[in-house]
């Protein structure tokens, strides 16, 4: 006795249960896989330093005799030198702005020899402020994330409002603010844990119980004061009587 042949309607909700149960195992790996933590973002390619406004350089020409200078980069990017006059600092590697420096004094000098170190890069300045143990202001002579900022200025006080970390920088001449959450950090998320950059500003707000009491006190302090003021007298005059 033959068999009937299956519906074809059952061989096309068989083939549809499969192609279903393939998916969801799928699914199911890529969710056991991803259950790891989140990776930090790596470093950035190390790039030579470039001077900024502020930064103090030696510059040495040799040879004898020898002119050795300690100039601080002025707010224009430049600085003054022996002979030449105005030499263009700010954006430029020491490298690059020995190279200037040999070329035009070239004309004063016999095959001089130029070096240059970098003394002291205030230019790199990054600031911590707000609520945070110690409030500084630091030189970033290395790749830094705001994490560890944060904790060479003591950290964030209990007063803190640590979800709203703000990261002030400028940025083409425009000032961007990028937000970060230290708790999410702290707790393994680094997505906003980001890497600092010279001029940095960055700043721990208050929690807004603690915001609305400063400013309540900072609205008190004028009464305050002309209580003291008005007190004093009045109490002079009572006990004068």
């Amino acid at each position: 006795m033959e068999r009937p042949d299956r519906p074809e309607t059952d061989q096309h909700g068989i083939a549809w249960t499969m192609a279903v149960a393939g998916a969801l195992g799928a699914l199911l790996a890529l969710g056991c896989a991803s259950t790891s933590p989140p990776n930090l973002p790596p470093a950035r390619t190390a790039e030579p330093y470039r001077v900024g406004a502020s930064d103090q350089l030696t510059v040495r020409v040799l040879p004898d005799p020898a002119i050795e200078r300690v100039v601080r980069v002025r707010p224009d990017g430049r600085f003054s030198f022996d002979l030449i006059g105005d030499v263009d600092a700010s954006g430029h590697t020491t490298d690059e702005i020995a190279a200037d420096i040999t070329q035009r004094i070239g004309e004063y000098r016999q095959s001089p020899s130029v070096s240059i170190a970098l003394d002291n890069p205030l230019s790199t300045a990054v600031s911590v402020l707000g609520e945070v143990g110690k409030p500084l202001v630091f030189s970033l002579e290395r790749d830094i994330r705001l994490s560890e900022a944060i904790a060479q200025a003591g950290g964030a006080t209990q007063l803190a409002a640590a979800s709203r970390v703000r990261v002030i920088r400028n940025t083409g001449g425009q000032t961007v603010t990028y937000v970060a959450n230290l708790d999410e950090i702290q707790a393994g998320d680094g997505t906003t844990d980001l890497y600092l950059e010279r001029g940095d500003l960055i700043f721990v707000p208050p929690a807004t119980p603690v915001a609305v009491g400063y400013s309540l006190r900072r609205a008190i302090y004028p009464l305050e004061i002309m209580m003291q003021t008005i007190a004093g007298p009045l109490i002079g005059l009572l006990i004068g009587r």
